[in-house]
Parts: structure tokens; C-alpha cells; sequence
């Protein structure tokens, strides 16, 4: 009777531990640590394209699906005092250009994929389609695609999921980083790491300084993005403010 008890304490108790691996900040590098008012916010429009031409361009998920991956993407950015706010998510048709074939199809290829009427600047945009030659690429200035069927070699303390990962690495390139293959890092290639040093954090912030898009926290309340606000870690009067302005 009591092995039988024992039993499912046990099995709780290595489920804790594995749980516990993910997002370990023990493996964080940098020393960084910003407040609520240091947080720069990054407009992303995420697109799910859909395509009955090519299996490639239909994307699995749903909508619902999207805020689970940004609220683990923000778990890596707020490190850097980044908050990646979604500005909308978009299902929409892919454009399936002349012999376009996602299976043999280059990665150059897919950004032809892209409907012109969803296209709008003073923001990233990250569009899910179902495969890619690669997990994610990031084709230069604001667009990023990532497929989902992204698969990653896990590593201590790494994220729990790919398709997070993979989108803020690809992220993290729109925003000027480089690969840096060190497994625990967001910019290695194809690990599960997460981890950021000081001079990459540096350089994420003067990325998001030199954009007027990218907002203060103070600028967002101006603009009236409460749930924006009431998101962010931290606590501020002026989130107290954005708590009595909610409807």
C-alpha cells in the first residue's frame, strides 16, 4: 500500500525536476537587469498563411496557438528588457508564385510567399508556414519565417518548446545579432538554448533606441496599449494607471 502511494509522489517529483530545466536562469548569461521603465516594447505582426496549392505554406496553427509561443518568446526577451508586443495575428492565403515548390523551393524563395496587403512597416513580421529547408530564417529588415514543424537538440536549461526558440533567434537576427555557437545561447544553431551575454543585450536595446516604433513604456500608455502595460514585469505607477483605465 505504501510503494503504491509512493508511486505517484515520486513520478511528481521527477516531473518537478525536468519542469524545472527549462528557462533554468542559472544558465543566463549576462549580469543585466533592467526595471519597468527600462522595457523597450517591438511591434510583431504574426501571420499564419494558409495554402491548398502547397502543403509547404499551410500552416498548422491556429490563433490560439500564438500567444502561448510570445508569452515564451517575452520569457527570453525580458531578459534583454525586451517586450515583443503582437500587434495582430493574420491568417491569411500565401501568394504561390510560379513554380514555387515548397519542398524543393530556397529559402530566397519563400519571401515571394508573402501577401502585399499585410505588409506594413514600423514593425516585424513573422509569418508560420508548415515547412522550410530550415527551422526559421530571417530574410532581411522586418520579415521572418518559421516553420512549424521546427524540431531543436535540447540543452541544459533550455526553452520547452522549438517553435519559441526559433522564432526569437530569428528574432534576435532582425535585431542584429549574429549566430554565436555557444549551446546555451539564443543564437546558436539548433539547441534549445536561450541565454543571452551583456554585449548582445547592449545591442538588442541600441537596435530597439534607434527605431521610433519601438516604444517606452510611458509612450504605450499614451497610446492607450493598457494590456501592453499590465503585461510587462514589474510594477510602475503608471501601471497602476493602466489598471483603472481597463475597461
Amino acid at each position: 500500500m505504501r510503494a503504491a502511494l509512493l508511486l505517484p509522489l515520486l513520478a511528481g517529483m521527477v516531473l518537478a525536476q525536468d519542469e524545472k530545466k527549462h528557462f533554468d536562469p542559472d544558465v543566463h548569461e549576462t549580469t543585466l537587469r533592467f526595471g519597468f521603465s527600462d522595457f523597450r516594447i517591438v511591434p510583431v505582426r504574426v501571420h499564419l498563411l494558409r495554402s491548398r496549392q502547397d502543403d509547404a505554406l499551410q500552416c498548422r496553427l491556429e490563433p490560439k496557438d500564438v500567444d502561448r509561443i510570445f508569452e515564451k518568446a517575452n520569457r527570453i526577451w525580458n531578459r534583454a528588457g525586451i517586450f515583443l508586443r503582437v500587434e495582430s495575428t493574420v491568417v491569411e492565403d500565401a501568394v504561390v508564385p510560379k513554380d514555387f515548390n515548397g519542398m524543393v523551393s530556397g529559402l530566397h524563395e519563400f519571401k515571394h510567399t508573402r501577401p502585399e496587403a499585410t505588409l506594413e512597416e514600423g514593425m516585424l513580421h513573422v509569418y508560420f508556414v508548415h515547412r522550410l529547408p530550415t527551422n526559421g530564417v530571417y530574410q532581411g529588415r522586418d520579415c521572418i519565417f518559421v516553420k512549424d514543424t521546427a524540431s531543436l537538440r535540447e540543452v541544459k536549461g533550455g526553452v520547452d518548446e522549438p517553435i519559441p526558440r526559433v522564432t526569437s533567434h530569428e528574432i534576435g537576427h532582425a535585431m542584429g545579432l549574429q549566430h554565436r555557437q555557444d549551446s546555451i545561447n539564443l543564437m546558436a544553431s539548433g539547441t534549445t538554448g536561450w541565454s543571452l551575454n551583456d554585449d548582445e543585450v547592449r545591442s538588442v536595446r541600441e537596435w530597439a533606441g534607434k527605431r521610433d516604433w519601438v516604444l517606452t513604456p510611458a509612450a504605450a500608455f499614451e497610446k492607450k496599449l493598457h494590456a501592453t502595460i499590465l503585461a510587462l514585469p514589474g510594477e510602475s505607477p503608471l501601471k497602476e494607471k493602466a489598471r483603472e483605465s481597463k475597461p
